[in-house]
């Protein structure tokens, strides 16, 4: 049995980027102990070793409702610190801190996991989205350096087909951005920051919303758009500030909450709007969370129909406990009709504080939710609102929640 050791979870997702050190991934190519073909469930555990440091393993399952889920000699080993995003068949493993690498993770025709692509860049990535049906763009926002990375992947073999940088000048001229969320749409690819002391992480500017506006493909700067009903987009390595609709809306999430990095807040909280085809924010849309719900939205996933899955803290703003990514509810909200629906049966929790681990699959939702016995994973009908407790894992936290 992994040995686990017990952490606070709001330390451990806030500050994991922060405080641990970080190591080379392992050069295998394929997973040395291959799985049946039948688990088609796939979660990266991550699990700290005594010195403090973690270990992520990317280990499949054939159910993940019943028993233990653990990844005691199973799955894809890598030391260090990492985040993980499925794109179509792909999880992809982006790198940070001292390791800079993005490593395709994905099944071979044997039904077993193998690692697909390697590649290392200057300064770790900040996200990748996907653009077309075989290429992937990747972004930088770096405090050691003075320009925004653009990276365009082959979607097949994760490798760099070209880079572009742009002066973070056209962002700001005061302290740095920080990455929250980029969405690319009808030629046009948008980026939302907040601006963080690099060195204090103080938020000293929290007044205004900025989203930047860049060309697709060509990735030359247009221009910022602002909205000052709320304040800054996103917040510390949460990664959803920007979602999108099948129909090419986006929507832009603002809480400046301190529970997820701001050590300040001047302004409203809210969801604002990008209509598709258009580079403005939407006047006649706002929709204030808060009133409706009693609290703001950190955490998003679309579903589609105008829903999302929303992890929503629950404490006042000036109530919150400064990096604690708590205490958090969740619940489906309807974008378009502007409602909020709590789902019965998930208890009020912590977050990891980094980006939400989470499947979609049809009318469920997977994800997991840490308790006073541990992690467990809890699986949310969508249509109804309510919740059933699945599989206990063994592991400190999920950093990924996929199914290929």
């Amino acid at each position: 049995m992994l040995s686990i050791k017990k952490v606070a979870i709001p330390v451990l997702g806030l500050f994991t980027g922060l405080l641990f050190s970080s190591c080379s991934t392992d050069d295998a190519e394929e997973n040395p102990n291959p799985q049946p073909t039948d688990e088609p469930y796939v979660l990266s555990l991550a699990i700290q070793g005594s010195e403090g440091n973690f270990t992520y393993y990317t280990v499949p399952f054939e159910d993940v409702m019943t028993g233990s889920l653990s990844a005691e000699g199973r799955g894809i080993e890598q030391p260090g610190y990492f985040d993980f995003k499925q794109i179509d068949n792909t999880i992809y493993s982006i790198g940070g801190l001292d390791d800079v690498n993005v490593v395709g993770i994905t099944k071979n025709a044997e039904g077993e996991l193998v690692q697909t692509g390697d590649v290392s860049f200057t300064n770790s990535l900040s996200d990748i989205v996907k653009a077309d049906d075989n290429t992937l763009v990747a972004v930088t926002l770096s405090a050691n350096s003075d320009m925004v990375t653009f990276h365009t992947l082959d979607e097949n073999d994760v490798n760099v087909i070209s880079t572009v940088t742009r002066p973070i000048s056209d962002l700001t001229d005061v302290d740095v951005p920080s990455y929250s969320g980029m969405r690319i749409e009808d030629g046009h690819l948008f980026l939302s920051y907040y601006i963080s002391d690099p060195n204090t992480y103080a938020t000293n500017y929290t007044d205004v919303a900025q989203v930047a506006v860049y060309s697709y493909p060509g990735f030359e700067f247009q221009k910022v758009i602002t909205d000052d009903r709320v304040g800054p987009i996103g917040g510390f390595n949460v990664k959803s500030g920007l979602i999108e609709d099948e129909n090419g809306n986006i929507f832009a999430v603002s809480h400046s909450n301190p529970a997820n990095g701001y050590s300040q807040f001047t302004n409203d909280s809210g969801i604002l709007k990008i209509n598709s085809g258009e580079t403005t924010f939407d006047l006649d849309y706002f929709f204030d969370v808060q009133e409706v719900a009693g609290g703001n939205p950190v955490h998003l996933i679309y579903l589609g129909n105008g829903k999302a899955f929303a992890e929503i803290n629950m404490a006042a703003r000036d109530q919150q406990a400064v990096w604690s990514d708590s205490p958090l509810q969740s619940a489906i909200i309807d974008l378009n009709n502007k409602t909020v629906n709590f789902i019965t049966g998930i208890p009020e929790h912590n977050g990891s504080g980094r980006r939400l681990a989470a499947l979609q699959d049809g009318n469920y939702l997977y994800l997991t939710i840490p308790g006073e016995q541990g992690v467990s994973v809890y699986r949310v009908d969508t249509t109804n609102y309510t919740a059933t407790k699945g599989a206990d894992v063994e592991a400190n936290f999920v950093a990924g929640f996929f199914k290929i």
